[in-house]
């Protein structure tokens, strides 16, 4: 009987020991499990595109062909695309965790946090084209052969030295003659067994605190006048200014730059580039536009000059038809705004008014509404959009 229970013993006991060498599952392994994200395969079927994330901290983008054993891994890569012709994938390339995490413990503004960048990797290659500071891309859905992609603000020039206006140069000078002024003064009112060296330490530590506090003073009133001056922040108010597009053929190097550009569409075939420009701050007179961009021959349209807002862009199948709502009328400040529906095609000088609070057919006190969704039939002969009630003013006058 002994050796009947003597194997049953020993298993016993490797088991135990097997258990007790396992690592505790509690809260400090979950950052450690990992899942796979987005996953795509190429319309060839030759290639598969996914990412591998942590619970927390950095991912990795694959890129693998299972035929031939090519794989490629990027860090930190995300949001890919694989373009139509199942030549190109294209992708995001996240910052550091590490980095984000600290810049916002540290509370940086937006634009001081770290930024993405954009990937691109000619399937089958090793390649990889980067391009940093890239906040958005887009590729035609059912066409090939560009990338747009939308850059963020450029780094401010720290190494820009900013030139002081005389009045301020004067109050500079006046500070550093009030500062020596309060040295000699102390030292000729040395008197008894106070040492020399000691009023003259304290009197430039005090000298140093003046000029220190007025010099802070001029260069903040400085900064403000001067960059808003040469268009590098925005005045108080003023509509949030558009930053570069870049159209870049593929393959190919030769690129075509928009500037201001707040938005963008492809239309489903990759025939034409819809653009949203700004104002600029530099220019009071600019207007913002929306742009129609002919990939093939490199001509703009202009559709519309100067909109307060513009909202739902849409294009028909072929993208010969465009269709959007607008408010162009009211000042930034106006307690009702009414928007109108917008169509173009090619051929026409500009876009012009479909309907609006006043055509025939629209139920008194309804108008075009900006969050309906616009959409053209399969055929291109019909045009759907929404409508809402008017609201009223708001009474400002109450509490």
């Amino acid at each position: 009987m002994k050796q009947l229970y003597l194997p049953f013993f020993f298993f016993f006991v490797c088991s135990a020991l097997n258990a007790q060498s396992k690592k505790a599952l509690d809260h400090s392994v979950y950052d450690n499990w990992k899942s796979a994200g987005e996953r795509m395969i190429s319309n060839d079927g030759k290639f598969i595109v996914y990412t591998i994330n942590p619970q927390e901290g950095d991912g990795e983008l694959v890129i693998q062909n299972v035929a031939t054993r090519y794989k490629k891994v990027i860090a930190r890569g995300n949001g890919a695309v694989i373009s139509n012709d199942s030549r190109y994938v294209f992708f995001k390339i996240k910052p550091f965790y590490q980095d984000t995490r600290q810049a916002k413990i540290k509370k940086k503004k937006a634009d001081d946090l770290p930024k993405d960048s954009l990937g691109i990797v000619e399937l089958g290659k090793d390649s990889v084209l980067k391009i940093a500071r890239v906040k958005a891309f887009k590729v035609p859905e059912k066409g090939a052969g560009f990338i747009a992609y939308h850059l963020d603000k450029p780094i401010p020039d720290s190494t820009r030295r900013k030139n002081l206006p005389d009045s301020q140069k004067i109050r500079l000078d006046l500070l550093v003659k009030l500062a020596d002024s309060v040295i000699r003064k102390s030292i000729d009112a040395i008197k008894g067994n106070i040492e020399k060296e000691e009023v003259i330490s304290a009197a430039q530590k005090a000298a140093r605190e003046i000029i220190k506090k007025g010099s802070d003073d001029i260069a903040a009133e400085a900064g403000r006048t001067y960059e808003d001056a040469e268009g590098d922040d925005a005045a108080p108010g003023a509509s949030t200014e558009g930053t570069d597009l870049v159209i870049r053929p593929m393959p190919g190097d030769s690129s075509k730059i928009f500037k201001l550009v707040n938005e963008f569409y492809f239309d489903k075939k990759g025939n034409r580039l819809l653009i949203e420009t700004s104002k600029s701050a530099k220019d009071s007179n600019s207007k913002s536009m929306v742009l129609w961009y002919h990939l093939a021959s490199g001509k703009t349209d202009t559709i519309l000059k100067g909109c307060n807002d513009c909202t739902g862009y849409t294009m028909d199948e072929a993208g010969n038809q465009l269709a959007f709502a607008a408010e162009r009328d009211s000042s930034t400040k106006a307690l009702q705004k009414y928007y109108k529906l917008w169509y173009y095609q090619p051929g026409q000088d500009s876009a012009r008014i479909l309907a609006d609070k006043n055509t025939v057919g629209m139920q008194l006190g309804n108008t075009v509404s900006e969050h309906g969704n616009i959409s053209f039939s399969k055929d291109g002969k019909k045009l759907f959009f929404g409508v809402a009630t008017i609201k009223p003013a708001k009474d400002t006058n109450l509490v």
